[in-house]
């Protein structure tokens, strides 16, 4: 049997603020604040590689696999939980996280960008979304944090979370597409966070992803006669 989809009910979208029909019939107010940072504390940090494709020449024969690291781990809200719009039930505090580092190209190309612009070339980007799995699937729904950042910063934190220098990161983010329930901004600090529906068909499900930079990479060092913490 197919799941039925969630569609939130959208009386109005100015672009900095959505209006949504709540299920009693009434209203409420979500507005964007891209001024907020969310500060994540990531733990559980794990080297990985994954696999990718690198074409060598312009025909298929000269694509080979290759195999670049990453870091894994896992980010609790420092303040706030995170949902979707309109569905309340899917709160929680704790993301999967990643760190990539970026691929030569697209730093070429933002170089050029921010060179024809004037402006100073952004190496780190971050998104947070949201996966929803279905119960033919039977996973969970997975929250989870993309990060890239140079190469030279991925290395230092693959060597420091290889040799179990690294206890823990804390990470800031600031993004844009993030929101707030219009009731708690003057509570900011430790207001909730909220993506957005799909904006093409307002399904709950597939929220839009929330992008913008990492503002801030702090690293914690282990205790030096105790392993690295493998949860909290």
């Amino acid at each position: 049997m197919n799941e039925q989809k969630e569609v939130l009910a959208v009386k109005s979208d100015t672009g900095q603020a959505l209006v949504i029909e709540t299920r009693s019939g009434g209203e409420r107010t979500y507005v964007l604040n891209s001024n907020r940072t969310m500060y994540l504390h990531v733990r559980q940090l794990q080297v990985c590689n994954e696999a990718r494709l690198i074409r060598c020449g312009d025909n298929e024969a000269g694509v080979v696999t290759a195999t670049s690291p990453y870091v894994r781990g896992r980010a609790e809200l420092e303040a706030g939980s995170i949902s979707v719009i309109g569905d309340a039930d899917n709160r929680v505090r704790t993301l999967s996280i990643g760190f990539h580092a970026l691929d030569d190209d697209v730093r070429y190309r933002r170089e050029e960008l921010a060179q024809e612009q004037g402006r100073v070339p952004r190496y780190t980007c971050a998104a947070v979304g949201f996966v929803h799995r279905s119960r033919a699937t039977r996973g969970a729904d997975d929250w989870f944090v993309q990060c890239v950042v140079l190469p030279d910063t991925l290395e230092a934190i693959s060597l420091a979370v290889s040799c179990a220098a690294m206890g823990a990161m804390t990470v800031g983010l600031t993004l844009q597409g993030i929101y707030l329930d219009g009731d708690s901004i003057l509570q900011s600090a430790q207001a909730d966070w909220f993506l957005r529906p799909n904006r093409q068909s307002n399904m709950v499900d597939v929220p839009d992803m929330a992008h913008g930079d990492l503002t801030l990479l702090s690293f914690e060092q282990a205790l030096a006669q105790s392993p690295l913490e493998a949860s909290w």
